[in-house]
Parts: C-alpha cells; sequence; structure tokens
C-alpha cells in the first residue's frame, strides 16, 4: 500500500519554516537614516521612507533624489537621501510624493537607499525650497556642513570657476565674495565646490561667473558636489579669456614638448584590450582638436613626445592632420602591456631632424615603457637623446602608488647613465607624465646623481601646473634636460592651453573649445 501524501498545508509549513526570511522594512523618516555622522547610522537596515522627489538623474547616475519636507527640525541632520535604481529604473515625477522600501547603503560617502520597491503618492501640495549654503574655510568643519545638507536641495551664491569643466562634465567653484580665482595642491579651503550637471552639459571655463545654480548636493569620495537641475538654468558670465597666442618658434631654437593627450583612442576594438572605441565623428574631431592645439598653440614644435597614444596608426592619423603637415611629422611608437593599450610616442620635424635609432626599455617595472630616440640635426648635425615617460597613474593605493613609481624613476635613472656612458657628448632630454609633483619622492630619485636639471622660468611668485584635480592644479608633466643643456635654455614652462578651458562633451565640434587634453603640454627651447 502506498503511504499518504503529505498535505498541502503542511508542506507549506515547512517551506515557511526553511525559508529565508526577509527583514521586514521599518518605516523611518529620511533623517533619521542620514544621522549626524558620516556613516547613516542605520547602514545595511531595511527601511521604508518617503519624501518629495527633487531630481530624477536615472540616466547618468543610476538614481534620483527625494527630500521629506521638515523631518526633524535639526540641522545636522539631511532631509534628503539618493535612491539608487540602476538595476531597474522606474518612471518618477519631480515634485511627487514617493514611499521607497530597500536597504540603506553608503558608496563612496553617498547614503543612499537600494530601491526594492516604490509607490508614487502623487503630487506634493507644499513647497520644497532650497538652502543657500555658506561653508566654512576651515576644511574638516566645512565637511561636517556639507555632510548636513548631504542629498538635499541647495543653492549657491554667485561662484567663481577654479577650475574648468573636464571629460567627465564636472568643474569646481568657490564664492566670488572669497575672492579666490585658483586653488593649488596643498591648498585646503573648505569652501570648495564640485559642479556637474546630469541632465545636459555644462561647459565652464576658469575664472567664469555662475549665477542662479540650484541643485542637489551629492558626495563622491569624500568631495562634495552640487548636481545642477537642469544645466540650461544656469546663469554664466563668462571670463572671456582667448585661447593662449600662438608660440612663435624660431630656426635658432630647437623645441622640444610633452603632450598627454588623453586617450587618444581609434574607432576600432582591437582584441585583448580594454580600449575605449570611438565614433567616426569623435575620432575625427579629437584627431583634430589635438592636432590644433599643437600648431596654433605650441607652434609645431621640432620634437614631441607623447602620451595616451592607442597604437602607431593613431599616431599616423595625427600626423596626417592639415593643421601638422607644415612640419612634416614622423611618428615613433612602441607597444607595451598597457591593459588600455595606451602607449608613449613621439612625433619628430623630418624636415630639421633625422631619427639615428629609436627602441622601448621594456622593464618589469613598466606595462608603457620608456622610448628612447637618438636624433640629428639636419643642418648643423648636433645631436641629442630624448626619453619619453609615462609613469604609473594614481588608484586607490596610493602608498603602492609611490613605491611603484619610485622603481620606474630609478630604472629611467640608470638609463639616462646608461646612455651617457655610450654617448658622453650626447645630451639627454627626459620628459612626460611623471604623474609625481616637483617635490616628490619619484622626482628626486630620477634626478639622484645631478644629471639632470628642471629649470623652469617662471615669473616671479608665478606657481604654475600642468593639471587639476578635484579644483586642485598641479604639476605632473616634466621636463628634464641634462645640466649641460642647462645654459642653453631660453624657456621652459607648462603652456596652459587646456586645462583651464572647459571640456564641451564627447560629441562637440572641434571648435568649441580650445581644450584638447586633460593635461598642458610643456615646452621646452634650446638655443642652438
Amino acid at each position: 500500500m502506498r503511504g499518504a501524501r503529505p498535505s498541502f498545508l503542511l508542506l507549506a509549513a515547512v517551506f515557511f519554516l526553511l525559508a529565508p526570511r526577509v527583514a521586514r522594512a521599518q518605516s523611518v523618516h529620511i533623517c533619521a537614516i542620514q544621522g549626524s555622522a558620516f556613516v547613516p547610522p542605520m547602514l545595511g537596515v531595511r527601511v521604508s521612507a518617503s519624501g518629495v522627489v527633487t531630481a530624477d538623474f536615472q540616466a547618468r547616475l543610476g538614481g534620483f533624489f527625494m527630500q521629506e519636507p521638515g523631518c526633524d527640525g535639526d540641522a545636522t541632520t539631511s532631509d534628503g537621501i539618493f535612491v539608487r535604481t540602476a538595476t531597474h529604473p522606474v518612471p518618477v515625477t519631480i515634485g511627487n510624493r514617493v514611499t521607497v522600501t530597500g536597504r540603506v547603503s553608503d558608496d563612496r560617502g553617498l547614503t543612499a537607499i537600494e530601491m526594492e520597491n516604490l509607490t508614487d503618492n502623487g503630487p506634493y501640495a507644499g513647497s520644497l525650497e532650497a538652502v543657500r549654503l555658506a561653508p566654512p574655510v576651515d576644511a574638516a568643519a566645512a565637511a561636517v556642513y556639507f555632510e548636513a545638507y548631504e542629498g538635499m536641495l541647495v543653492s549657491l551664491p554667485p561662484s567663481r570657476v577654479i577650475a574648468a569643466t573636464d571629460h567627465l562634465g564636472d568643474s569646481y567653484v568657490m564664492p566670488d565674495s572669497s575672492g579666490v580665482t585658483r586653488l593649488f595642491r596643498g591648498d585646503t579651503d573648505g569652501r570648495r565646490l564640485g559642479l556637474a550637471a546630469p541632465v545636459g552639459w555644462l561647459t565652464l571655463s576658469q575664472g567664469d561667473l555662475v549665477h542662479d545654480v540650484a541643485g542637489i548636493l551629492g558626495e563622491v569620495s569624500g568631495q562634495y558636489k552640487l548636481y545642477v537641475r537642469p544645466a540650461g538654468s544656469v546663469a554664466v558670465d563668462r571670463a572671456g579669456r582667448l585661447p593662449p597666442e600662438t608660440t612663435a618658434l624660431s630656426s635658432s631654437s630647437l623645441s622640444v614638448a610633452t603632450y598627454d593627450l588623453q586617450g587618444l583612442f581609434d574607432t576600432i576594438d582591437d582584441p585583448g584590450r580594454d580600449d575605449e572605441v570611438l565614433t567616426a565623428d569623435q575620432y575625427a574631431a579629437g584627431l583634430a582638436r589635438r592636432a590644433t592645439s599643437i600648431a596654433r598653440y605650441l607652434g609645431l614644435p621640432d620634437v614631441i613626445g607623447v602620451q595616451e597614444a592607442e597604437k602607431i596608426e593613431v599616431l599616423q592619423d595625427l600626423s596626417a592632420q592639415p593643421a601638422l603637415l607644415p612640419a612634416s611629422y614622423r611618428p615613433v611608437l612602441f607597444e607595451g602591456t598597457d591593459p588600455q593599450g595606451l602607449d608613449v610616442g613621439l612625433l619628430y620635424n623630418s624636415q630639421r631632424l633625422w631619427l639615428r635609432s629609436s627602441e622601448a626599455r621594456p622593464s618589469a617595472a613598466f606595462t608603457r615603457p620608456p622610448l628612447v630616440a637618438r636624433l640629428e640635426a639636419l643642418d648643423n648635425h648636433e645631436r641629442l637623446s630624448v626619453i619619453v615617460n609615462h609613469f604609473r597613474s594614481p588608484s586607490s593605493d596610493p602608498a603602492g602608488d609611490e613605491q611603484a613609481r619610485v622603481a620606474q624613476a630609478d630604472t629611467l635613472r640608470a638609463l639616462v647613465d646608461e646612455l651617457k656612458a655610450a654617448e658622453p657628448d650626447v645630451p639627454v632630454v627626459v620628459l612626460g607624465n611623471f604623474n609625481a609633483f616637483e617635490d616628490s619622492a619619484t622626482l628626486q630619485h630620477v634626478m639622484a646623481g645631478g644629471r639632470l636639471a628642471r629649470p623652469l622660468i617662471l615669473a616671479a611668485g608665478e606657481r604654475t601646473y600642468t593639471y587639476a584635480s578635484r579644483g586642485l592644479c598641479q604639476i605632473v608633466d616634466h621636463i628634464l634636460v641634462d645640466t649641460v643643456l642647462v645654459p642653453r635654455v631660453i624657456d621652459l614652462k607648462p603652456r596652459h592651453v587646456n586645462v583651464d578651458f572647459g571640456d564641451a562633451g564627447p560629441d562637440a565640434p572641434p571648435e568649441a573649445s580650445p581644450r584638447a587634453s586633460d593635461h598642458d603640454p610643456v615646452l621646452l627651447l634650446i638655443s642652438r
């Protein structure tokens, strides 16, 4: 006889007992989720919270912001929060009150609800007023101040752009009343604030003045930024800065430049590489923009050491741009092992120089090995050796990065010693993006032994830069010259043709902005 079948009710009971339990969502206020500390007190808790939708940035940021009117009235706790919908975006209406269920997360400082469910409760009958920000100068106090408004609708007083829009769409501002127009590495003014437009694109250049800026205050890895809603609502008084004048180069001098091309990729998806693939229009615009920069703002240098070129064909396409044809540039590039396929390369004016030899120097220290080019002038047969470099890029391990760059520096210094031992009378120029500051251990190791110098020619009190990170100007691109050349240096300094000018967006035509890279080139002039 067959055994009796277990009843449906019994099976259901067993399943209920064994199934994983989903925590019941706690119904809480947004300000309770945020708390008054940098880490939310309800991190990881499954919650249900209600608020008014203040901005929909799902297309660019993967979520929207909502704010609870009134909340607890405590100025130290934020009334707003980010709702992450990245895996399943939902239609939301700005001004409608919604109820969201999900777990509380904290991604790089931004408190969020990882949305599971959403209920639209219809239009909010009241109004939300933007809080006018007035942060203190002290950086630590400013962080506490900004944290209390994270996720909320805020506005700015008239503000001056201190760092231009970059390729990610971020710029940085200071209150115009501060009188600050630029900040440098090491400056700690807490009023510095990022500005971004997740809907549209906002191109700002250093020195511009912005009015009527309102949006949501967010945070990325300790840097607070205001997400404008929408970009077109911002009133801008343009500083009216013109592109720097063309550098007039003379045949009585030899000109050498270093130029980080900021990821000059082509339209081909190369196997085995994590390369960026551009559209035909993007590639054409990128080539034209960089060629114009080299011709108009550097005056077609005799030698250009470049970084972040994908392959030799890209440099060939760049050399063939109409703006560069007068220099008859010949490209040199050797493939490295960079995961993106980015390499260092060289362009030399074949009407004035010939290439005696060139080589890459593979080393365990480098994924982008130094390129050595031995050049000779066609008229007076003067010789010069150039070493092009691109040191390890910053990562989430600053100490490890610096250690790796110091090892690269020691390898490079040994290479310089080798070249000088082989040809004592041939001067050496070392250049590139070292991803290292002028006072870093990396540069000290490269220059140890006294063979190389960095004779920048600046006005009294002038501070220079080749890059801006989070609104702070800094110099990471360098040209180091053989000490025997120092008496012949006519000029050596960065040319500010990119960093101060706003990126016009990924699909902008070449003429939309003079910015061709996120780095400024450095130009060296040597008397002949």
